[in-house]
């Protein structure tokens, strides 16, 4: 409690918005998207977000909350500067020449969810081109273990 009656929102080690202090805050984050790998990218930033324990932040799971009367620093505050980590997180691991498609989005779960809808191998093209690579596989002259992590 704050000397004037208000409280305080404290940011516990255990919560999403919580963050250690490390020099490079994307130095897990080691899959950058390049257009073509966004299954492989969106993996490995899923895996990363779950360790850092904010999956939530793009899962739905965590929204932007109401301030409480009283509160002198918010959880809606605390949200908001996770958020804007999480916007950062995601630019930083994105192709410079794709980072003006995300640039004026202010919240993670948008431009996660707009990378998606865009990336997804849902469009036809890649469909295509996947049966096309699958009809043409062979073994070759490769080894086994190579073969089938192609």
């Amino acid at each position: 409690m704050v000397g004037n009656g208000r409280k305080w929102f404290v940011i516990e080690p255990h919560s999403p918005y919580f963050f250690t202090h490390q020099k490079d805050p994307t130095s897990s984050l080691a899959v950058v998207f390049d257009e073509k790998n966004y299954d492989l990218w969106e993996r490995a930033m899923r895996t990363t977000l779950k360790a850092k324990n904010k999956l939530g932040f793009i899962d739905k799971t965590l929204s932007r909350l109401e301030p409480k009367e009283g509160e002198e620093f918010l959880e809606a505050d605390a949200w908001d500067m996770a958020n804007s980590m999480l916007c950062l997180w995601l630019a930083n691991v994105i192709d410079s020449k794709l980072r003006m498609s995300i640039a004026y989005s202010d919240i993670a779960k948008i431009t996660w969810d707009d990378m998606k809808k865009r990336y997804t191998l849902a469009n036809t093209k890649k469909i295509h081109q996947l049966i096309a690579n699958i009809s043409n596989c062979n073994q070759s002259d490769l080894d086994v273990d190579v073969f089938y992590s192609k």
